[in-house]
């Protein structure tokens, strides 16, 4: 997972005045988000540029699935929410919703091969159901989600994985924060044994990078070639944590845990 910037995100034009004539017609009419999906499905190509078209939760490599737009609060309903009607129908077509995501991380599917099941559907569990939104006049800001959110630009930090086993792992030691990340990791299938194995590829690659790194600083005697030598070393451990990259958030923060006192280029790259 890497920080989204939504202000970053750019509409078609006239798309707010279509997205509110959908809502318009919707409430009118007691038609159903569903019924106007085309309002939504059309941002995906653009949304997909912000993440080089990588799922924005797992950021695996794009092949992996068919990505799609996600609406972060429930439009129809929502599992946990303790009466009825839920369902966040007010955002129905707010870009601001959306979440760039794909099929494992989105839809309930079931891992036979590794025993997990998983997949956001329409879960959105909160730390205090009693300050659940039902309406439009309820207070957003009283919520307090436990699913971690691209869109928020603290969430993204605390998602690692192990290099023994390429599970997803709290990269924290805050237990609010851990707690959100096991929910996290249950709900959008960061588990799966596929997910899995793929990660574990690249950490291992990244661990290995890191450690050919420091060999190379601890050959330099001044001389231009090893200097070169240890520049290129560091830029393939850049190019694995830059944003677009894959899992490329769970492998910045594994470099701030490969941090070490001795090799201080480590803390420059992740600030």
């Amino acid at each position: 997972m890497r920080w989204i910037d939504q202000e970053k995100i750019e509409l078609p034009e006239g798309w707010l005045a279509k997205a509110a004539a959908a809502r318009k017609e919707m409430d009118d009419n007691g038609l159903k988000p569903d019924d106007f999906s085309d309002v939504w499905r059309c941002l995906k190509d653009r949304f997909a540029l912000l993440s080089d078209k990588r799922c924005w939760i797992c950021e695996a490599p794009s092949a992996r699935s068919d990505n799609a737009i996600d609406h972060f609060r429930p439009k129809n309903r929502v599992a946990e929410a303790a009466k009825e009607p839920s369902g966040y129908r007010w955002l129905a077509f707010d870009y601001r919703n959306f979440r760039y995501i794909c099929t494992f991380c989105n839809s309930r599917r079931c891992d036979v091969l590794g025993g997990t099941a998983g997949g956001k559907a329409d879960h959105f569990p909160l730390r205090d159901e009693a300050v659940r939104a039902y309406l439009e006049t309820d207070d957003l800001d009283d919520e307090e989600p436990m699913l971690l959110d691209p869109c928020d630009e603290a969430d993204w930090k605390l998602l690692g994985c192990s290099v023994e086993s390429g599970h997803p792992v709290a990269a924290t030691d805050d237990a609010h924060d851990v707690e959100r990340v096991n929910i996290s990791i249950d709900l959008y299938h960061l588990h799966q044994d596929a997910l899995k194995k793929l990660r574990l590829t690249h950490i291992r690659d990244l661990d290995q990078k890191i450690s050919y790194a420091k060999d190379r600083y601890d050959e330099m005697d001044g001389t231009p070639k090893r200097k070169k030598k240890f520049k290129v070393a560091v830029m393939a451990i850049q190019r694995a944590i830059s944003p677009g990259a894959d899992f490329s958030g769970e492998m910045y923060n594994h470099v701030k845990k490969r941090r070490d006192n001795d090799y201080p280029w480590l803390q420059s790259l992740v600030g």
